[in-house]
Protein backbone atom coordinates (compact mmCIF):
# COMPACT_ATOMS: atom_id res chain seq x y z
CA UNK A 1 0.00 0.00 0.00
CA UNK A 2 1.24 3.53 -0.79
CA UNK A 3 2.14 5.47 2.38
CA UNK A 4 -0.04 8.55 2.91
CA UNK A 5 1.70 11.82 3.70
CA UNK A 6 0.74 13.92 6.74
CA UNK A 7 -2.25 16.11 5.98
CA UNK A 8 -3.71 13.78 3.36
CA UNK A 9 -7.47 13.53 3.72
CA UNK A 10 -8.33 10.15 5.21
CA UNK A 11 -11.63 8.36 5.23
CA UNK A 12 -12.18 5.36 7.50
CA UNK A 13 -14.79 2.99 6.27
CA UNK A 14 -16.04 -0.56 6.30
CA UNK A 15 -17.81 -1.80 3.18
CA UNK A 16 -19.44 -5.05 2.14
CA UNK A 17 -17.39 -6.62 -0.63
CA UNK A 18 -16.56 -10.11 -1.95
CA UNK A 19 -18.85 -11.88 0.46
CA UNK A 20 -17.30 -10.42 3.61
CA UNK A 21 -16.34 -7.22 5.33
CA UNK A 22 -13.43 -5.28 3.94
CA UNK A 23 -11.24 -4.23 6.90
CA UNK A 24 -11.30 -0.61 8.00
CA UNK A 25 -8.55 1.19 6.11
CA UNK A 26 -7.25 4.67 5.36
CA UNK A 27 -7.80 5.89 1.82
CA UNK A 28 -7.25 9.14 0.01
CA UNK A 29 -8.48 9.58 -3.56
CA UNK A 30 -10.16 6.15 -3.50
CA UNK A 31 -12.52 7.43 -0.81
CA UNK A 32 -14.21 9.71 -3.34
CA UNK A 33 -15.70 6.64 -5.01
CA UNK A 34 -16.41 4.52 -1.95
CA UNK A 35 -20.16 5.20 -1.77
CA UNK A 36 -20.55 4.47 -5.49
CA UNK A 37 -18.70 1.19 -5.09
CA UNK A 38 -20.89 0.19 -2.14
CA UNK A 39 -24.06 0.98 -4.04
CA UNK A 40 -22.91 -0.93 -7.14
CA UNK A 41 -21.99 -3.98 -5.05
CA UNK A 42 -25.34 -3.94 -3.23
CA UNK A 43 -27.25 -3.69 -6.51
CA UNK A 44 -24.95 -6.21 -8.25
CA UNK A 45 -24.32 -3.61 -10.96
CA UNK A 46 -21.41 -5.15 -12.86
CA UNK A 47 -21.19 -2.47 -15.55
CA UNK A 48 -20.87 0.35 -13.01
CA UNK A 49 -18.24 -1.58 -11.06
CA UNK A 50 -16.35 -2.13 -14.30
CA UNK A 51 -16.27 1.61 -14.92
CA UNK A 52 -15.36 2.38 -11.31
CA UNK A 53 -12.51 -0.14 -11.37
CA UNK A 54 -11.02 1.62 -14.38
CA UNK A 55 -11.17 4.91 -12.47
CA UNK A 56 -9.79 3.40 -9.25
CA UNK A 57 -6.85 1.91 -11.13
CA UNK A 58 -5.81 5.44 -12.08
CA UNK A 59 -5.66 6.58 -8.45
CA UNK A 60 -2.03 6.40 -7.35
CA UNK A 61 -2.84 5.90 -3.67
CA UNK A 62 -5.61 3.29 -4.02
CA UNK A 63 -4.39 0.18 -2.13
CA UNK A 64 -3.91 -3.02 -4.07
CA UNK A 65 -5.94 -5.10 -1.59
CA UNK A 66 -8.92 -2.76 -2.09
CA UNK A 67 -8.70 -3.08 -5.87
CA UNK A 68 -8.53 -6.86 -5.48
CA UNK A 69 -11.63 -6.79 -3.27
CA UNK A 70 -13.54 -4.87 -5.96
CA UNK A 71 -12.38 -7.41 -8.55
CA UNK A 72 -13.58 -10.30 -6.39
CA UNK A 73 -16.98 -8.66 -6.04
CA UNK A 74 -17.18 -8.29 -9.81
CA UNK A 75 -16.10 -11.89 -10.32
CA UNK A 76 -18.81 -13.06 -7.90
CA UNK A 77 -21.44 -11.18 -9.86
CA UNK A 78 -20.13 -12.63 -13.15
CA UNK A 79 -20.14 -16.13 -11.66
CA UNK A 80 -23.76 -15.79 -10.48
CA UNK A 81 -24.88 -14.52 -13.88
CA UNK A 82 -22.99 -17.31 -15.64
CA UNK A 83 -24.43 -19.95 -13.32
CA UNK A 84 -27.99 -18.72 -13.93
CA UNK A 85 -27.43 -18.87 -17.70
CA UNK A 86 -25.86 -22.31 -17.46
CA UNK A 87 -28.95 -23.62 -15.63
CA UNK A 88 -30.94 -22.44 -18.65
CA UNK A 89 -28.57 -24.31 -21.02
CA UNK A 90 -27.28 -20.98 -22.36
CA UNK A 91 -23.67 -22.10 -22.19
CA UNK A 92 -22.26 -19.66 -24.76
CA UNK A 93 -23.72 -16.69 -22.89
CA UNK A 94 -22.47 -18.09 -19.60
CA UNK A 95 -18.93 -18.29 -21.02
CA UNK A 96 -19.11 -14.66 -22.09
CA UNK A 97 -19.97 -13.61 -18.53
CA UNK A 98 -17.05 -15.59 -17.16
CA UNK A 99 -14.73 -13.83 -19.61
CA UNK A 100 -15.72 -10.52 -18.04
CA UNK A 101 -14.63 -11.59 -14.55
CA UNK A 102 -11.51 -9.50 -13.78
CA UNK A 103 -10.00 -12.11 -11.46
CA UNK A 104 -10.19 -15.83 -10.76
CA UNK A 105 -12.18 -16.92 -7.70
CA UNK A 106 -13.54 -20.26 -6.59
CA UNK A 107 -17.05 -19.42 -7.81
CA UNK A 108 -15.90 -18.76 -11.39
CA UNK A 109 -13.93 -22.01 -11.44
CA UNK A 110 -16.93 -24.06 -10.29
CA UNK A 111 -19.05 -22.60 -13.10
CA UNK A 112 -16.22 -23.20 -15.60
CA UNK A 113 -16.09 -26.80 -14.38
CA UNK A 114 -19.82 -27.36 -14.77
CA UNK A 115 -19.81 -25.87 -18.28
CA UNK A 116 -17.01 -28.11 -19.59
CA UNK A 117 -18.60 -31.09 -17.80
CA UNK A 118 -21.72 -30.52 -19.89
CA UNK A 119 -19.42 -31.07 -22.89
CA UNK A 120 -18.05 -34.29 -21.31
CA UNK A 121 -14.59 -32.74 -20.91
CA UNK A 122 -13.90 -34.55 -17.64
CA UNK A 123 -10.19 -33.83 -17.30
CA UNK A 124 -10.73 -30.10 -17.72
CA UNK A 125 -13.76 -30.17 -15.43
CA UNK A 126 -11.76 -31.92 -12.70
CA UNK A 127 -8.99 -29.34 -13.04
CA UNK A 128 -11.46 -26.48 -12.53
CA UNK A 129 -13.12 -28.08 -9.49
CA UNK A 130 -9.77 -28.95 -7.91
CA UNK A 131 -8.60 -25.41 -8.51
CA UNK A 132 -11.73 -24.10 -6.77
CA UNK A 133 -10.85 -26.16 -3.67
CA UNK A 134 -7.28 -24.83 -3.74
CA UNK A 135 -8.54 -21.25 -3.97
CA UNK A 136 -10.94 -21.75 -1.06
CA UNK A 137 -8.12 -23.12 1.09
CA UNK A 138 -6.05 -19.97 0.44
CA UNK A 139 -7.25 -17.17 2.80
CA UNK A 140 -5.68 -14.52 0.59
CA UNK A 141 -7.56 -15.71 -2.49
CA UNK A 142 -10.75 -16.34 -0.48
CA UNK A 143 -10.95 -14.08 2.60
CA UNK A 144 -14.49 -15.23 3.38
CA UNK A 145 -14.70 -19.03 3.20
CA UNK A 146 -17.91 -20.63 1.86
CA UNK A 147 -20.00 -22.85 4.10
CA UNK A 148 -19.01 -26.44 4.84
CA UNK A 149 -21.95 -27.61 2.72
CA UNK A 150 -20.63 -25.65 -0.25
CA UNK A 151 -17.13 -27.05 0.25
CA UNK A 152 -18.58 -30.57 0.50
CA UNK A 153 -20.43 -30.09 -2.78
CA UNK A 154 -17.26 -28.98 -4.59
CA UNK A 155 -15.37 -31.95 -3.16
CA UNK A 156 -17.99 -34.26 -4.64
CA UNK A 157 -18.04 -32.48 -8.01
CA UNK A 158 -14.26 -32.77 -8.19
CA UNK A 159 -14.30 -36.44 -7.20
CA UNK A 160 -17.03 -37.40 -9.67
CA UNK A 161 -15.25 -35.63 -12.55
CA UNK A 162 -11.90 -37.12 -11.50
CA UNK A 163 -13.37 -40.64 -11.43
CA UNK A 164 -14.58 -40.16 -14.99
CA UNK A 165 -10.98 -39.36 -16.03
CA UNK A 166 -9.91 -42.70 -14.53
CA UNK A 167 -6.94 -41.30 -12.64
CA UNK A 168 -5.74 -39.00 -9.87
CA UNK A 169 -4.05 -36.58 -12.28
CA UNK A 170 -2.05 -33.94 -10.43
CA UNK A 171 -4.12 -34.08 -7.23
CA UNK A 172 -1.10 -35.86 -5.73
CA UNK A 173 2.32 -34.79 -6.98
CA UNK A 174 5.48 -36.88 -7.28
CA UNK A 175 6.45 -36.00 -3.71
CA UNK A 176 3.15 -37.21 -2.26
CA UNK A 177 1.71 -33.74 -1.62
CA UNK A 178 -2.06 -33.48 -2.03
CA UNK A 179 -4.14 -30.74 -3.61
CA UNK A 180 -7.72 -30.28 -4.76
CA UNK A 181 -10.00 -33.22 -3.96
CA UNK A 182 -7.15 -35.12 -2.28
CA UNK A 183 -6.68 -32.48 0.41
CA UNK A 184 -7.46 -33.85 3.84
CA UNK A 185 -9.37 -30.68 4.68
CA UNK A 186 -10.26 -27.36 3.06
CA UNK A 187 -10.59 -24.53 5.55
CA UNK A 188 -11.01 -27.13 8.28
CA UNK A 189 -13.67 -29.18 6.48
CA UNK A 190 -12.92 -32.72 5.29
CA UNK A 191 -15.09 -34.56 2.74
CA UNK A 192 -17.61 -37.12 3.95
CA UNK A 193 -16.20 -39.62 1.50
CA UNK A 194 -12.84 -39.92 -0.29
CA UNK A 195 -13.12 -41.54 -3.72
CA UNK A 196 -10.06 -43.00 -5.46
CA UNK A 197 -10.20 -42.73 -9.27
CA UNK A 198 -9.22 -46.29 -10.16
CA UNK A 199 -10.66 -47.99 -13.23
CA UNK A 200 -11.11 -51.77 -13.07
CA UNK A 201 -11.18 -54.09 -16.04
CA UNK A 202 -13.58 -57.01 -16.19
CA UNK A 203 -12.40 -59.73 -13.83
CA UNK A 204 -11.26 -57.25 -11.20
CA UNK A 205 -7.93 -56.24 -12.73
CA UNK A 206 -6.84 -52.62 -12.49
CA UNK A 207 -6.15 -50.58 -15.63
CA UNK A 208 -2.75 -49.01 -16.30
CA UNK A 209 -4.08 -45.59 -15.35
CA UNK A 210 -5.65 -47.09 -12.23
CA UNK A 211 -2.31 -48.56 -11.13
CA UNK A 212 -0.72 -45.15 -11.60
CA UNK A 213 -3.37 -43.67 -9.29
CA UNK A 214 -2.63 -46.30 -6.63
CA UNK A 215 1.09 -45.49 -6.81
CA UNK A 216 0.34 -41.80 -6.29
CA UNK A 217 -1.92 -42.58 -3.35
CA UNK A 218 0.86 -44.74 -1.91
CA UNK A 219 3.28 -41.79 -2.05
CA UNK A 220 0.75 -39.68 -0.15
CA UNK A 221 0.19 -42.35 2.52
CA UNK A 222 3.94 -42.91 2.88
CA UNK A 223 4.45 -39.19 3.41
CA UNK A 224 1.72 -39.06 6.04
CA UNK A 225 3.16 -42.17 7.68
CA UNK A 226 6.62 -40.61 7.87
CA UNK A 227 5.08 -37.77 9.83
CA UNK A 228 3.50 -40.29 12.20
CA UNK A 229 -0.04 -39.18 11.38
CA UNK A 230 -1.67 -42.42 10.14
CA UNK A 231 -3.15 -44.97 12.54
CA UNK A 232 -5.34 -46.89 10.08
CA UNK A 233 -6.30 -46.76 6.39
CA UNK A 234 -9.67 -48.29 5.54
CA UNK A 235 -10.39 -49.22 1.91
CA UNK A 236 -14.06 -49.67 1.03
CA UNK A 237 -14.95 -51.31 -2.26
CA UNK A 238 -18.22 -50.65 -4.08
CA UNK A 239 -19.95 -51.97 -7.18
CA UNK A 240 -22.45 -50.78 -9.74
CA UNK A 241 -26.10 -51.84 -9.73
CA UNK A 242 -25.62 -54.95 -11.90
CA UNK A 243 -25.61 -58.45 -10.48
CA UNK A 244 -26.89 -60.12 -7.32
CA UNK A 245 -26.17 -58.72 -3.88
CA UNK A 246 -23.85 -61.62 -3.09
CA UNK A 247 -21.88 -61.21 -6.33
CA UNK A 248 -21.59 -57.46 -5.87
CA UNK A 249 -20.36 -57.90 -2.31
CA UNK A 250 -17.64 -60.29 -3.49
CA UNK A 251 -16.56 -58.00 -6.33
CA UNK A 252 -16.43 -54.90 -4.14
CA UNK A 253 -14.41 -56.69 -1.45
CA UNK A 254 -12.01 -57.97 -4.10
CA UNK A 255 -11.53 -54.43 -5.43
CA UNK A 256 -10.53 -53.18 -2.00
CA UNK A 257 -8.13 -56.13 -1.61
CA UNK A 258 -6.55 -55.43 -5.01
CA UNK A 259 -5.91 -51.80 -4.03
CA UNK A 260 -4.40 -52.92 -0.71
CA UNK A 261 -2.05 -55.30 -2.52
CA UNK A 262 -0.98 -52.57 -4.97
CA UNK A 263 -0.39 -50.09 -2.13
CA UNK A 264 1.88 -52.57 -0.37
CA UNK A 265 3.70 -53.24 -3.63
CA UNK A 266 4.16 -49.47 -4.06
CA UNK A 267 5.92 -49.16 -0.71
CA UNK A 268 3.28 -48.67 1.99
CA UNK A 269 4.87 -50.51 4.92
CA UNK A 270 3.23 -52.96 7.31
CA UNK A 271 3.37 -50.42 10.13
CA UNK A 272 0.61 -48.58 8.24
CA UNK A 273 -2.42 -50.74 9.01
CA UNK A 274 -4.88 -51.28 6.15
CA UNK A 275 -8.38 -52.65 6.58
CA UNK A 276 -10.58 -53.70 3.63
CA UNK A 277 -14.36 -53.82 3.34
CA UNK A 278 -16.86 -54.55 0.58
CA UNK A 279 -20.20 -52.77 0.46
CA UNK A 280 -21.43 -54.05 -2.90
CA UNK A 281 -24.17 -51.94 -4.44
CA UNK A 282 -25.71 -50.85 -1.13
CA UNK A 283 -24.24 -47.32 -1.17
CA UNK A 284 -24.62 -45.83 -4.67
CA UNK A 285 -23.42 -42.27 -5.18
CA UNK A 286 -26.14 -39.66 -4.76
CA UNK A 287 -25.24 -37.47 -7.70
CA UNK A 288 -25.50 -33.75 -7.09
CA UNK A 289 -24.03 -32.50 -10.34
CA UNK A 290 -26.14 -30.79 -13.01
CA UNK A 291 -24.49 -32.79 -15.81
CA UNK A 292 -26.25 -35.27 -18.03
CA UNK A 293 -24.50 -38.52 -17.12
CA UNK A 294 -25.35 -41.72 -18.94
CA UNK A 295 -26.19 -44.90 -16.99
CA UNK A 296 -22.80 -46.27 -18.13
CA UNK A 297 -20.98 -43.26 -16.65
CA UNK A 298 -22.90 -43.56 -13.39
CA UNK A 299 -21.93 -47.23 -13.21
CA UNK A 300 -18.29 -46.29 -13.82
CA UNK A 301 -18.35 -43.88 -10.87
CA UNK A 302 -20.07 -46.42 -8.62
CA UNK A 303 -17.43 -49.08 -9.40
CA UNK A 304 -15.16 -47.34 -6.95
CA UNK A 305 -12.93 -47.71 -3.94
CA UNK A 306 -13.18 -45.18 -1.13
CA UNK A 307 -10.60 -44.67 1.55
CA UNK A 308 -10.66 -43.33 5.07
CA UNK A 309 -7.68 -42.34 7.15
CA UNK A 310 -7.82 -42.59 10.92
CA UNK A 311 -5.22 -40.21 12.33
CA UNK A 312 -3.22 -40.71 15.48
Amino acid sequence: MTMLSVGTRVLLFTTLLCGGLLPTVSLAACADYESQVQQAVRSKDFNTLEQLLSTLNRQSDCPLFYLEAVKRSMAQIAAREADDLMQQDKLAEAKEWLKRAPTMIWETQVVHGNIVAFHQQWLLAAQFFNQALDLIDDPQATPQAPTNDEIEKIYQLAQEAQLLTGGLGDTIDDSGNARGMMRGTVRGHGPKRRLIPILFKSGGKVTFKGKKSVRRLAKHLIKLGQRGHVALVTLVGHSDRKGSNAACNRVSKRRAKVVEKLLRKAGVKRNTKISTLGRGKTEPIKFINPWKLTPKQKDQINRRVEFKIKYK
